[in-house]
């Protein structure tokens, strides 16, 4: 089984977010279950030199995007057992940064254009399953079944959703980009939108957690105006959810090179105490003990990510108990100076860190008793997923990947892996914060939770299974 991945991220050579850890993660998962499975990006020329050192050329030819020639050269380098294909393209990809540019449309055209025309220049690498992933590649599935259809017409593709909010929404006339005619495919209130194309176009469209394509089936909130198309897909049993994973090779506090003592569940209580210490130090607040709970939050800082629950009740939440509060991000500037103010008002309770720091979100998770995420909507999330790892308990709301990841502690079976609340409500938030502060003053509740969080399996393996099983049964259709 040949499973080629088309995407614009992938770790380690380019990670924004949550798209560059599945194609970097889950085609290893893949090959080591039997397929071969290779990734094709674009060659940024931000990408680090020391990453690339082995690189192979394949060969060049063009690419036409709205009838202009433009030249493209393919690549290839096998990194960590995974075969991964380059697109370069000067005009395109020798940038600052990988997004937001005027002629972003123009881009992600070339990009896809490029990775079909790339098929015939894999000499050793027969596609049987393409496996497209978000808005930047929607284009591919109807690109096979309008140009290409003689050519590779018996590949199957499937497209993944990463988050649905990002839909590649552009204006009608930018599908002569691809030189193919506007169609209702594409068309979604009255503009082309690429995601839209690939639900249509695909043989399988899935997303990143069975809660989440539930969500997406059932409220127009969550679907952003796609639910009646997905839930055709639904009915055709041709749309589902397979929860991401986590790197556990990456993300690991028995061999975490970042933090300061490899521990595992039998000595967590000396690995998190050297861990705070070493936070607190890097953050200056050497006046921080490591004798009371910690809670964290690492994340972007958004509205999304349910930070308007946390102004609502935090302050009250510092008056009542004693604990340390650590926020790592960076995101919207209302929220960015609401944390740098509550540091102000709570100096020897509260560190506020704008910005991202990867020594310090690994520290920030092996530190950390409480993991708070109560996002409005997660698609999946892996913030829970290396919480859980860490033995620091996600206390988040039941959506998408949260609700397939945490669950609740029931203190009569002591069954759970962390603590949870339904409604997006603020106040039902400070009611579970509170119960996870009382049950951490019972010890052996309190052990027998980060037993059961250190233990949950949420590897890329796990998701590689159904992946897998996934190809075959659409090869076999």
């Amino acid at each position: 089984m040949n499973i080629l991945f088309a995407g614009v991220e992938c770790f380690p050579f380019i990670k924004i977010g949550g798209l560059g850890d599945v194609l970097g993660s889950l085609p290893k998962e893949l090959n080591s279950l039997g397929a071969d499975t290779r990734v094709i990006m674009p060659k940024y020329s931000v990408i680090k030199e020391e990453l690339l050192k082995d690189i192979e050329f394949v060969d060049e030819f063009y690419v036409f995007v709205a009838n202009k020639a433009n030249t493209v050269k393919l690549w290839k380098l096998k990194h960590d057992g995974v075969v991964t294909y380059f697109i370069e393209n000067e005009k395109y990809f020798n940038r600052d940064r990988v997004y937001d540019f005027p002629d972003e449309m123009e881009r992600w055209a070339l990009f896809q254009i490029a990775v079909v025309e790339s098929l015939k220049y894999m000499d050793d690498f027969k596609v049987d399953i393409l496996n497209c992933h978000d808005w930047h590649t929607g284009m591919i599935p109807e690109l096979i079944k309008v140009k290409y259809f003689k050519e590779y017409g018996s590949i199957k593709t499937v497209f993944t959703i990463h988050n649905i909010m990002f839909q590649g929404e552009c204006d009608r006339q930018t599908a002569k980009l691809f030189n193919i005619p506007f169609s209702n495919v594409m068309e979604q209130s009255g503009k082309m939108n690429f995601m839209k194309s690939a639900i249509v176009a695909s043989d399988y469209v899935n997303t990143v957690s069975e809660t989440y394509s539930k969500e997406l089936l059932s409220s127009e909130y969550f679907s952003m105006g796609l639910g009646s198309i997905l839930n055709q897909k639904a009915k055709a049993k041709a749309f589902g959810g397979i929860l991401n994973g986590l790197d556990y090779s990456l993300w690991n506090p028995k061999t975490d090179k970042t933090i300061p003592f490899n521990y595992s569940f039998e000595n967590y209580k000396i690995g998190k105490e050297k861990a705070k210490r070493m936070l607190y130090d890097k953050l200056e607040r050497t006046d921080f003990y490591t004798d009371v709970p910690m809670m964290a939050i690492v994340s972007r800082l958004t509205r999304q990510k349910g930070l308007d629950l946390i102004t609502e009740v935090i302050n009250n939440l510092l008056n009542d108990y004693t604990f340390k509060f650590i926020v790592i991000g960076t995101g919207e500037k209302w929220f960015e100076d609401f944390f740098l103010d509550l540091e102000k008002q709570h100096p020897y309770k509260v560190k506020c860190y704008i910005g991202y720091s990867d020594e310090l979100a690994h520290l920030a998770y092996a530190a950390s008793d409480i993991f708070l995420m109560p996002s409005a909507f997660e698609p999946c999330g892996l913030g829970q997923m290396i919480a859980l790892r860490y033995g620091s308990l996600p206390l988040v709301r039941e959506t998408g990947g949260l609700k397939d990841s945490v669950m609740p502690f029931n203190e009569y079976t002591m069954e759970g892996n962390g603590f949870s609340f339904t409604n997006y409500n603020a106040y039902d938030m400070d009611y579970v914060i509170r119960y996870a502060f009382r049950t951490y003053k019972d010890k052996y509740k309190w052990d027998c939770l980060v037993k059961n969080a250190m233990e949950s399996d949420y590897s890329f393996y796990s998701s590689a299974i159904k992946y897998f099983k996934l190809y075959k049964r659409l090869l076999e259709n």
